[in-house]
């Protein structure tokens, strides 16, 4: 029998939560170093569940996540802000999770042309998920009829999971993925 040693991340502790940072060059995340580059979105890493400690820039707090969930942490200024991220658990279905970082009041991600909401009414500091069908896509981020930021042929697989971010710089695009080890 081939040795499948090495082919395969371990799996998780069964204790774990999944917690990743948005839009921070520097981060510790309970000791473990992470980073995404602007208007991104870093690799979920794996955390024990309980209280834990995470140092975004200069900022430090301390954040509480409970096992078999996923959470994005973000810097708001001095403010450390956990949010709950849902799962991806339609496999038939890419989900797109917007994040409101920017100083608009609300946001809504649409297809480009403004005619289709695909998540409405995303306050700052919050983010809004949907679920939606494998497709490739334009799409934006709206304040009321004024296009923020766009996003051209997007190629939404099923199965995976994306994240959107939205700052005052403008909207961009990662696919969500896990670092086990």
């Amino acid at each position: 029998m081939a040795q499948e040693t090495g082919l395969y991340d371990p799996a998780p502790p069964a204790d774990s939560a999944f917690v990743r940072i948005i839009n921070t060059p520097a981060a510790t995340l309970g000791g473990k170093a992470v980073t995404a580059l602007k208007g991104a979105a870093s690799a979920y890493v794996v955390i024990p569940q309980g209280e834990f400690a995470a140092k975004l820039g200069m900022t430090t707090s301390k954040l509480k996540v409970e096992a078999g969930k996923f959470y994005s942490v973000v810097a708001n200024g001095s403010k450390v802000t956990l949010l709950t991220d849902q799962a991806a658990e339609n496999r038939a279905k890419a989900l797109l999770t917007i994040y409101n970082l920017s100083k608009n009041a609300t946001v809504d991600l649409k297809t480009a042309d403004g005619k289709t909401a695909v998540v409405a009414g995303v306050k700052t500091g919050e983010s809004g998920s949907r679920a939606v069908n494998g497709i490739t896509v334009d799409l934006a981020a709206f304040a009321g009829p004024k296009a923020l930021g766009t996003l051209k042929g997007v190629k939404l697989e099923r199965g995976n999971a994306y994240a959107l971010v939205l700052t005052d710089t403008g909207l961009t695009l990662t696919q969500s993925s896990t670092k086990t080890k």
